[in-house]
């Protein structure tokens, strides 16, 4: 991809909790943030003495939430692309936000089976 955003204003607009750096296969800079595989998470230092379900709920808890920022932000740049008549990328950004809410219905569904 290698795509490089240099809107003055992306870094705003960029939706992630300030943790720590990240990758996600373009070059843009992030405001830090935490939670993908390889990287320890605040939470995952919290839950440092904690057995394995226990830390898996947290993730569990943690990746759902992560998932809803982008779900939003994904929901806002369509509406963007939208109102500056790129209507294609909005259907297909919509269609990610979607697939958004499928992930954090799997991921429900782990935290309850953790429960029982």
């Amino acid at each position: 991809m290698g795509h490089r955003y240099e809107s003055a204003n992306f870094e705003q607009n960029h939706d992630h909790c300030a943790q720590a750096p990240h990758h996600h296969g373009h070059e843009e800079e992030h405001r830090p943030h935490s939670g993908h595989e390889g990287q320890t998470t605040s939470t995952e230092h919290e839950a440092g003495a904690l057995s394995t379900k226990e830390k898996l709920a947290r993730m569990l808890d943690h990746w759902k939430h992560h998932n809803e920022e982008h779900e939003a932000s994904y929901r806002r740049w369509a509406q963007q692309a939208r109102s500056e008549g790129l209507a294609q990328v909005a259907q297909t950004l919509e269609a990610v936000a979607e697939s958004s809410l499928a992930l954090n219905q799997l991921l429900d569904r782990a935290r309850t089976q953790l429960d029982t």
